[in-house]
């Protein structure tokens, strides 16, 4: 293979067992790289007196150490979730030609932390919504996705809390409707607005989960009632949604089930 300098050896060795998905012996790890043994054996046995892998004692094959581990979990745990997402907010905008949002849960209340508008055109709906902007979690499809999400303590929290007013005609004031509603949402994986929160608008949201599928934001596509119908938005909307979200889902290091 390429010459390769000692780090690139050392990253190499650490990318074969990775890729292998299983322990390797220093053979196994030579005949990958078609490298010798005797050089491969300085470098493993550096990575593996720093915790970069771990030696079997009976097979004497090398897997993946902890501190591997925990460099990657660090990583993960400083990923910035709007950062990860705008990229594919944008594709989802001009796939339904619709606005969407990122929201997160904050002292038992959705931020708006990430907008994308869409250009004037029939059909389109400009929303009056801002970066930073507080709402509820009753009335709106994020809001219902992020309390569904949170442990049982925290949700009898939030609810001993909040009030519902009625923000229109459609707006649900029942606590049991609520919480059965939390329920459904969970549920069926997706949370819905329909003209709960502002008469003519519908939308609907899903959550986005993290490395340990722990809901971290909602996503929401907005769509005017007159253009959009329910049965629209809880199919071809919701499958481009749905996408969207396992792909920011997993930049975040959401590994979903097989």
């Amino acid at each position: 293979m390429e010459k390769l300098n000692t780090l690139g050896k050392a990253i190499a060795v650490i990318e074969t067992i990775s890729q292998a998905g299983r322990p390797l012996s220093i053979k196994d790890i030579s005949d990958a790289l078609a490298l010798n043994k005797s050089s491969l054996h300085h470098h493993i046995k550096t990575l593996t007196e720093n915790g970069y892998l771990q030696q079997d004692p009976e097979s004497r094959k090398y897997d993946i150490g902890l501190s591997l581990v925990r460099v990657g979990q660090t990583y993960l745990q400083r990923l910035n979730v709007r950062e990860r997402g705008h990229y594919f907010l944008e594709i989802l905008s001009k796939q339904l030609n619709q606005t969407v949002h990122m929201f997160v849960i904050d002292n038992g209340e959705a931020v708006y932390v990430d907008k994308v508008d869409v250009n004037h055109q029939p059909g389109a709906l400009k929303c009056s919504s801002f970066v930073g902007l507080r709402t509820d979690l009753y009335s709106t499809a994020a809001g219902k996705v992020l309390l569904s999400h949170q442990e049982p303590n925290s949700i009898e929290d939030i609810l001993s809390r909040i009030q519902l007013h009625p923000i229109t005609a459609l707006t649900n004031t029942s606590l049991d409707v609520f919480r059965k509603d939390l329920i459904e949402t969970k549920d069926r994986g997706y949370g819905l607005d329909l003209q709960e929160h502002a008469l003519g608008l519908q939308c609907i949201a899903v959550p986005i989960l993290n490395l340990h599928s722990q809901c971290v934001a909602a996503i929401s596509v907005s769509c005017p009632v007159v253009s959009v119908s329910k049965e629209t938005l809880c199919t071809e909307v919701l499958g481009h949604l749905r996408k969207t979200g396992m792909d920011i889902s997993q930049a975040m290091g959401y590994i979903p089930a097989n």
